[in-house]
């Protein structure tokens, strides 16, 4: 499936928008030539959005962008990109009163490469390497003759411009910055399930099952270590002060309803390998925030583990959907019935893979193509405006809202990082959870980890 590319949109028309506060700072007078020109382009297209660029803050920003400088020689780029100890967005979140690893700060830097040429495997690792090295969850890297820019995000995005390169970078960073963080937003409510009704539910081991099928069929990669980036001294500053260990891609999650909640996989901040999940790595989240806040019931005596910062855009999606009546089948499994005794979204689960597909079959699963109108670029997991484009996406969904569509499964591409796919509660689906889902993406999806498509 293509992505479009953006449509001719003014940000600043769209509803989501709204005016930022932007500091410059680092090594702003550097002799890289090309990163000078684009850093003052870039203060200029911010100002032109009506948005305001200081030089000094005491941490109100709504944009940190830190100048730094990567030294040119023959070894590879990540071999060249430099570590500082703290590293430079730690050092300036640390004087500023901001937290080491905002989504506020962003890393700027010129480097003789051009990233365009690279391969999506090549630009990811460059990527994560300079964010490791330098704390920053995003990463500018301008080519040294000016004629392109790209932008590394830690979800494994990496769209280059080669037109325009200061009001598209401008942008890409105001449409992250206007989605805010909400993926610790979570109260545990304790002993909100009977211990008993967690140890008969079978949900747990279908999404442990469901993983290891994933890992097989390469949906899911092996998690990745925080020092395959950095040195082993940095890599135990961060295990020990921020608990940074390794990054676990992926998601999976299915609604209960025996318990009447959303059981989802534990975020892999906790050191979860999603491939091979443990007994207490799934957390159960009511499918309804209250007052702006994930509700995640704790079943008696477990003290439960942090959610998927995926969990708003799953609770989104059920929220969105129709629901449906379900039954018992002879089985003992709970099918669609028109006069079952329970009611549920027809979403009964899902999953959140990190692949680029190029094609799947429109008889067996529905690809939902992105409102690039309202959302032209991609935001980051864990957002407000993420779960917002969950929401959008299934209401354009004919398998979701046409009751004639026979199609029991339905996918979309999270723009630049990866896909959401999701089966329905509707005739025909598998007793099994996920079972025929991921037999859709085993047959009629081809997908690759080696290409995520980056449109413009």
């Amino acid at each position: 499936m293509t992505i479009p590319n953006r449509t001719a949109v003014k940000l600043d028309e769209l509803p989501w928008w709204r005016p930022l506060v932007v500091q410059v700072a680092g090594d702003t007078h550097l002799a890289d030539r090309a990163l000078d020109v684009f850093v003052r382009q870039l203060i200029t297209a911010f100002e032109e959005q009506g948005h305001t660029v200081v030089e000094s803050s005491h941490g109100d920003v709504d944009l940190l962008l830190i100048v730094t400088h990567i030294p040119e020689g023959p070894q590879s780029l990540p071999e060249r990109i430099p570590e500082q100890s703290p590293p430079l967005s730690a050092r300036m979140c640390a004087e500023l009163g901001l937290r080491v690893g905002s989504r506020r700060t962003v890393v700027i830097a010129q480097v003789p490469e051009r990233l365009a040429d690279l391969s999506h495997t090549e630009v990811v690792e460059i990527g994560r390497t300079a964010m490791g090295r330098t704390a920053a969850p995003r990463v500018v890297l301008v080519n040294r003759d000016g004629r392109e820019a790209t932008l590394c995000t830690l979800e494994g995005g990496h769209p280059t411009e080669t037109e325009d390169l200061a009001d598209r970078i401008r942008d890409r960073l105001v449409t992250a910055a206007c989605a805010r963080d909400v993926g610790d937003q979570y109260d545990v409510v304790p002993d909100a399930l009977p211990a008993a009704a967690w140890a008969t539910s079978p949900t747990p081991g279908h999404l442990k099952a469901a993983g290891r099928r994933m890992g097989r069929l390469g949906l899911l990669p092996e998690p990745v270590r925080i020092d395959r980036y950095v040195s082993d001294a940095l890599a135990t500053l961060y295990r020990e002060y921020l608990g940074w260990k390794r990054l676990s891609e992926g998601m999976l999650f299915l609604y209960d309803p025996d318990l009447d909640a959303v059981v989802v996989t534990a975020s892999g901040s906790w050191d979860v390998d999603k491939r091979d999940l443990r007994e207490n790595e799934v957390t159960v989240l009511h499918p309804h925030p209250r007052d702006g806040r994930l509700q995640v019931l704790a079943p008696e005596g477990i003290d439960p583990k942090g959610p998927s910062v995926e969990a708003w855009e799953v609770c989104a999606l059920l929220s969105a959907v129709p629901t449906v009546r379900l039954g018992r089948s002879a089985t003992g499994h709970w099918v669609p019935d028109p006069h079952g005794e329970r009611t549920a979204p027809l979403i009964r689960g899902g999953v959140h893979a990190h692949v680029g597909v190029s094609r799947a079959d429109a008889a067996v699963i529905e690809s939902v193509l992105p409102n690039r109108e309202l959302y032209p670029y991609g935001f980051g997991c864990g957002t407000d405006l993420m779960a917002d484009v969950a929401a959008d996406t299934v209401a354009r969904s004919s398998a979701v809202n046409d009751a004639t569509d026979p199609r029991l499964y339905a996918r979309w591409p999270m723009l630049y990082h990866g896909e959401m796919a999701v089966e329905l509660w509707k005739p025909g689906l598998p007793e099994q959870p996920l079972q025929g889902l991921l037999d859709a993406y085993a047959h009629s999806v081809r997908y690759t980890p080696d290409h995520v498509d980056q449109p413009l």
